[in-house]
């Protein structure tokens, strides 16, 4: 297996993926006979995506087909992209006994094995926002414990309601940093709500993070309507989505190299 995996848990439409396969193609000006070979043997199988709505994983193959075929690459006819449908937030997937039923075990396998046997490198995307998240699986919610400490201690978060710790963002970035530190270095890197950035109710959150990672790199998009921010031209702090919700990019790093639990 390639030792460098890039997993997108919230894959929606492909966007972050095709991204990834645009500017690796860029590499290749000139050295058109090397594509082939490389896609086929290198790059798909490094490229992994999941995806809860069928909608949006039909469009992610679709636009994953269609920029492959604008690189001039042509796929086998038994070739599959590793693009599951499956709840990320989820440890297994659950038969449905729907007629889909096989359809899914089949997605359930691939995503199952990427969950549990393989080495997720790099995480990245764009995960949903919800405060009011539904994603409470027993698996995730076991995880997410880790973030309700108070830091550098094993007492409960002293919060009367800590409920927004359990936003799926956060769960999505408690997701990677699993992956991440399972693997013992790499990569999480998402676009996100930034609420947590300096909210005292994620105190529990960003010390586990501090732990975690060696290096972290956080950029303050701002653009939340409710706090009414003023950009520093004085002008209206405008959002960079059509979003009410502020948002920031943020990238954790784990070389490996740190000793366990040091800041």
């Amino acid at each position: 297996m390639h030792k460098v995996q890039l997993l997108d848990p919230a894959t929606g439409t492909g966007t972050f993926l095709a991204e990834a396969v645009s500017r690796i193609h860029d590499k290749f000006n000139g050295q058109a006979g090397m594509w082939q070979g490389y896609v086929g043997e290198h790059l798909l199988p490094r490229l992994n995506g999941f995806e809860l709505l069928m909608t949006s994983y039909t469009m992610a193959h679709l636009k994953l087909d269609w920029i492959l075929t604008e690189t001039g690459y042509k796929a086998d006819d038994n070739e599959r992209l590793r693009v599951f449908l499956t709840n990320s937030l989820e440890e297994h997937h659950k038969d449905t006994g729907t007629l889909f039923a096989q359809f899914l075990a089949r997605e359930a396998n691939g995503a199952n094995e990427i969950k549990r046997n393989t080495p997720v490198m790099v995480v990245l995307g764009n995960p949903p926002y919800s405060g009011e998240s539904k994603n409470k699986g027993e698996w995730i919610m076991r995880l997410m414990e880790d973030y309700k400490k108070e830091p550098d201690t094993n007492q409960p978060l002293k919060e009367r309601n800590p409920k927004w710790i359990n936003d799926d963002y956060c769960k999505f970035i408690r997701l990677g940093q699993f992956f991440v530190d399972r693997n013992n270095e790499g990569i999480l890197a998402y676009v996100n709500n930034h609420s947590f950035i300096d909210n005292p109710s994620f105190r529990g959150m960003r010390w586990n993070l501090l732990r975690s990672f060696d290096k972290i790199y956080i950029i303050d998009l701002h653009g939340n309507s409710k706090k009414k921010e003023v950009a520093p031209d004085g002008g209206k702090d405008e959002n960079v989505f059509d979003i009410q919700q502020g948002v920031s990019i943020n990238i954790f790093v784990k070389t490996g190299r740190k000793a366990k639990n040091a800041l």
